[in-house]
C-alpha cells in the first residue's frame, strides 16, 4: 500500500499536482490519501509514505513513528520545494538529520537559456551521479514487489556513454540538499546550473530489518528529492522524467533495485561563504597605512643630511662669472604680482535703499463687504446676532456702520464716555435726523 500524506498542508497530493503521480502508482498498488495524525497502525501494511512539500511541522511523536517504520524495513520518500524549511516552516530536517541529509535554504536556477524560458525550470542534462540509474531507466514498476525479489540484475551499460549524462531531466523550482554519511547522493544539479554540482535528491539505506517475518524481512528506504514539481502533472512527462521516477520508485518500492555508495561521486565542493562586495564596496573606510614598529632607540629616527647650509660651493660659483664674462650683481627682490578673480572689497559709502511693499492683491478684500450699501450690511449684521446676549457686540458693530465718524470719539474717551455709550448717543441722533428729513 501506497500512502500520500496530507495532514500537513502538503503542496502535493493526489488530489492537486500528484493526479498524475498517484494515477500511475495506482496501478501497483493500493493507494490512500492519510488525512489524520501518523501512528504505527497506519504504516503496519504500508509499504511507502509519501510527504509531498509539506507546510507544517512534525509532532514529536509522529517523529518517533516515522523512525521507527524506517528501521523497521519502511520506505519514505520526502519531496521539498525552493526556499526548504525557511519557506514551508516545516522540521522535516529534524527527521532527516538522523540519516545525513539536509535540505538547504536555496534554490536552483540554469544559468543559461536552454528549451525553458524560467530560469527556475533548470534542463539537468548531467546530474545522475549513481551509475546504476541510467541502466535501470527503462526497466518498469513491477505490481508485486514480492516477484522481483532483491538478488539484482545487472543491465547492460554502455561504457563510452558519461554515466552522468545517461539521463536528462527537468528540475523546477527546486532546491538543494547537504548530504553526509551514511546516505549519499542520487542526482546533482549538473554544471549548467546554479549552485553549481551540488546535491538535488539523496538516500538513505539501512539494515535488514529483523522485526519483519524472515520471508518479508528487507532494508528501510528513505529518499529525499529537492524538488516536488519534478514528478507534478505538468512536468512528470517532460524529458526524462518519468524514467526518473520508474527508477527511484522501484527502489523505495524494494522492486530489484539498489544502489552501491562506493560507485557514485562523493566530491562534491563545500559550499564557502563570500562577502558581499557590492554592500562592502558602499561603506565608507578609513585609510590608514601600516607601518613597521618603531625602534627602541628613537634617535635613530633623526636624519641630519636632510637639510644644511654649506659654504664650500661659493668660490667656484664667484669665478664662473668671471669666466663667463657676466657681471657680477647682488640678486635682487622681485614682488610678486597675484591675480585677483574679483575686485578688491571697498566700503559702501550710501545706505542701501528698501523698496516699499506692494499692496495686498485685489482677490485678498472681501469685495461684496466693501460694496455694499449700509442697509444690507446691518440686514446682514442681523442674521449674524440672534442671541440677547450678543447685544453689546451687536450695538458696537451696527454703530460702526451707521456713524461714518468714528474718529470723534477720541475726544468724548477722553471724557470718560465709553464706547456703547457713544454708539447709542450717535445712532438715536441720526435716526431723529432720519425721522426729521421723512417728515
Amino acid at each position: 500500500m501506497i500512502i500520500f500524506n496530507a495532514t500537513k498542508r502538503e503542496t502535493h497530493h493526489p488530489k492537486g499536482k500528484f493526479s498524475l503521480l498517484a494515477q500511475k502508482l495506482r496501478d501497483y498498488g493500493k493507494i490512500k490519501t492519510n488525512r489524520k495524525e501518523i501512528t504505527a497502525d497506519l504504516l503496519e501494511d504500508c509499504d511507502v509514505i509519501i510527504f509531498g512539500n509539506p507546510q507544517t511541522a512534525l509532532s514529536g511523536k509522529e517523529l518517533r513513528v516515522l523512525r521507527d517504520y524506517v528501521g523497521g524495513g519502511g520506505s519514505i520518500f520526502i519531496f521539498a520545494s525552493e526556499g526548504g524549511e525557511s519557506r514551508s516552516k516545516s522540521n522535516i530536517n529534524e527527521l532527516l538529520k538522523d540519516y545525513g541529509i539536509r535540505i538547504d535554504d536555496s534554490t536552483v536556477v540554469r544559468s543559461v537559456y536552454h528549451k525553458y524560458f524560467h530560469p527556475k525550470h533548470a534542463l539537468i542534462a548531467n546530474g545522475i551521479v549513481q551509475p546504476e540509474i541510467g541502466p535501470e531507466k527503462g526497466m518498469p514498476l513491477v505490481l508485486d514487489s514480492s516477484k522481483a525479489g532483491e538478488s539484482g540484475l545487472k543491465r547492460p551499460q554502455d561504457d563510452a556513454v558519461d554515466p552522468s549524462a545517461s539521463l536528462s531531466f527537468v528540475y523546477p523550482n527546486g532546491t538543494t540538499l547537504i548530504v553526509q554519511s551514511p546516505s549519499f547522493t542520487l542526482l546533482s544539479s549538473g554544471s549548467t546550473s546554479y549552485p553549481v554540482d551540488c546535491p538535488i535528491a539523496a538516500a538513505w539505506e539501512g539494515d535488514i530489518a529483523s522485526c519483519r517475518p524472515p520471508a518479508k524481512r528487507r532494508q528501510g528506504r528513505l529518499v529525499v528529492l529537492g524538488s516536488a514539481d519534478v514528478f507534478a502533472d505538468y512536468w512528470i512527462e517532460k524529458e526524462e522524467n518519468y524514467s526518473l521516477f520508474t527508477v527511484l520508485f522501484r527502489f523505495v518500492l524494494h522492486q530489484n533495485i539498489s544502489f552501491d555508495p562506493s560507485l557514485g561521486r562523493a566530491d562534491f565542493e563545500e559550499k564557502e561563504v563570500v562577502p558581499d562586495i557590492s554592500s562592502l564596496a558602499n561603506l565608507v573606510k578609513i585609510c590608514v597605512q601600516e607601518d613597521e614598529p618603531l625602534p627602541q632607540d628613537y634617535k635613530s629616527l633623526l636624519m641630519d643630511n636632510l637639510f644644511g647650509t654649506k659654504m664650500d660651493n661659493i668660490p667656484d660659483v664667484m669665478d664662473l662669472y668671471k669666466r663667463l664674462n657676466v657681471p657680477y650683481e647682488p640678486l635682487t627682490l622681485v614682488e610678486p604680482h597675484f591675480e585677483r578673480p574679483q575686485p578688491s572689497l571697498r566700503m559702501a559709502t550710501h545706505e542701501p535703499k528698501m523698496t516699499t511693499p506692494t499692496p495686498p492683491a485685489l482677490e485678498l478684500f472681501d469685495l461684496d463687504e466693501s460694496f455694499l450699501d449700509v442697509r444690507n450690511r446691518l440686514h446682514k449684521l442681523r442674521v449674524k446676532f440672534h442671541e440677547d446676549e450678543d447685544l453689546n457686540v451687536f450695538v458696537e458693530e451696527a454703530g460702526s456702520l451707521v456713524v461714518p465718524d468714528m474718529y470723534q470719539y477720541e475726544e468724548w474717551s477722553l471724557r470718560g464716555v465709553q464706547l456703547s455709550k457713544y454708539l447709542l448717543y450717535r445712532v438715536g441722533e441720526k435716526v431723529r435726523h432720519e425721522i426729521v428729513e421723512f417728515i
